[in-house]
């Protein structure tokens, strides 16, 4: 807003009180307005004893869109934990969890008819997590409970895509086991991993610059004790690491972009974000009681904007009582907008809550996030332009679809765990932890009838 006295000259320093009506919106301090519902609004600033008003017309976002399922790789021996594709867009990797000792290599080149192919075995009770180098000749895998209890990662060798072979592991520091890794690939400094630590909470990093001879290159955690401490997921974009940190939020760190002078080796701090877990999620209190397990999981930064989108994991305080199988529990959950354009100082501008189910792991490509929502199943999202205030309550849901099936390790639950969406189709590779893996297609919007 720009006011003037009477000889024209601007006015600074006003900080006027905004209005809108009627009331399915939400309003800033700033006067940014987003509104909920299509209609007409007036928003109204009012500075001392003068007004101004203005009518805001607001259309339907119109981007609800078909789903259809392309393709369906039940698995039963073991659940599902993560999925990722190789490179070459032909091979999908899927991991297992609850005793899981093992990755599927999957030849997806026809997405209707997947079919396993191969599997690296290792000593392991869980694989959660894997990512292969940006060149697809090597991928790392995580370890938790393993019978030595050596844990650590393993790194294998893909060259040929459908049977990766190990050639090599890391445990030094890492015997509680590793639930998340990320690569870290530059010409400046070379090739990483990061690995988030199960028993100390830090992030360790791993020098691969030869695959078959890791060594450890440095380490960062939160100033808290070790048995406070745990830190969940990483995403790294252009030198910037973004660690789900549970307990400690958002973590910000420099580890190469060289603003705050960090490095792989040595990282530093950029800027943390955290927020109130137990206000957040009271209801969960409510029909659980206290002691109910929750903390930031997900970090996601966006690769072309100026947002990172976190979620939390929130698990109920135990089953209900008489119930059994999906009427047993559910998950809660919300996904925060993070605006990081002034990355120092981040704040949260936007919100999703599901009515039903969690947030999990989520994909973003350009203006759409592909999400894994638990025992809600998959969904995606329309995230275009500026966010603001309930992302629900705005209709910005692109397309769903429940996964449950009777064909998997637990029959008739969905308990979509994320999405890995395919740059060489569009196609979203969903995993569901009950009954293995979704390829999905969202439908083009469709023309109108003339």
């Amino acid at each position: 807003m720009s006011a003037t006295d009477a000889a024209g000259r601007a006015i600074g320093g006003l900080t006027p009180t905004w209005t809108f009506s009627p009331g399915d919106g939400e309003i800033g301090a700033d006067g940014a307005f987003v509104a909920y519902r299509p209609g007409d609004y007036v928003v109204t600033a009012v500075g001392g004893s003068r007004s101004a008003s203005t009518v805001v017309h607001v259309t339907e976002r119109e981007v609800r869109r078909p789903v259809n399922v392309v393709g369906r790789l039940p698995r039963t021996k073991f659940p599902t934990s993560e999925v990722w594709l190789h490179p070459n867009g032909t091979v999908a990797y899927l991991g297992t969890h609850g005793g899981g000792d093992r990755v599927y290599a999957i030849d997806i080149s026809d997405p209707a008819n997947p079919r396993v192919v191969d599997s690296i075995v290792v000593n392991t009770r869980l694989v959660n997590d894997m990512q292969t180098t940006a060149d697809g000749n090597y991928m790392v895998l995580t370890r938790e409970g393993a019978a030595d209890r050596k844990n650590g990662i393993v790194i294998a060798d893909t060259h040929d895509p459908l049977h990766p072979k190990q050639i090599a592991d890391f445990t030094e520091g890492l015997t509680g086991g590793v639930h998340s890794v990320y690569m870290y690939e530059t010409p400046k400094y070379g090739r990483f991993v990061f690995a988030t630590n199960d028993g100390t909470g830090a992030i360790d990093v791993i020098d691969l610059a030869d695959p078959a001879h890791p060594k450890r290159a440095g380490s960062w955690r939160t100033n808290r004790p070790d048995a406070a401490r745990y830190v969940h997921d990483l995403d790294i974009v252009d030198g910037l690491l973004y660690a789900s940190y549970w307990n400690d939020g958002l973590v910000i760190l420099d580890i190469g972009n060289g603003k705050w002078g960090g490095t792989p080796a040595k990282p530093v701090l950029v800027s943390q974000f955290k927020y109130n877990l137990d206000s957040l999620y009271r209801e969960v209190e409510d029909v659980s009681g206290p002691g109910f397990a929750r903390g930031t999981h997900t970090a996601w930064r966006q690769r072309d904007g100026k947002y990172v989108f976190i979620g939390d994991e929130v698990y109920l305080n135990g089953p209900v009582k008489g119930a059994k199988d999906a009427a047993a529990g559910r998950m809660y959950g919300t996904l925060q907008v993070i605006d990081v354009s002034d990355i120092e100082h981040p704040k949260s501008v936007a919100w999703y809550t599901p009515e039903n189910g969690g947030v999990h792991n989520y994909w973003v490509v350009k203006d759409t996030l592909y999400m894994g929502a638990y025992d809600a199943g998959f969904h995606a999202f329309d995230i275009s332009g500026e966010l603001r205030g309930d992302l629900r309550a705005q209709n910005r849901e692109i397309a769903s679809l429940n996964t449950a099936d009777m064909s998997g390790n637990t029959e008739n639950h969905a308990f979509d765990w994320g999405v890995v969406v395919n740059p060489k189709d569009g196609l979203a590779y969903v995993n569901d932890f009950n009954n293995g893996l979704w390829i999905v297609r969202i439908q083009p919007k469709a023309k109108p009838v003339m």
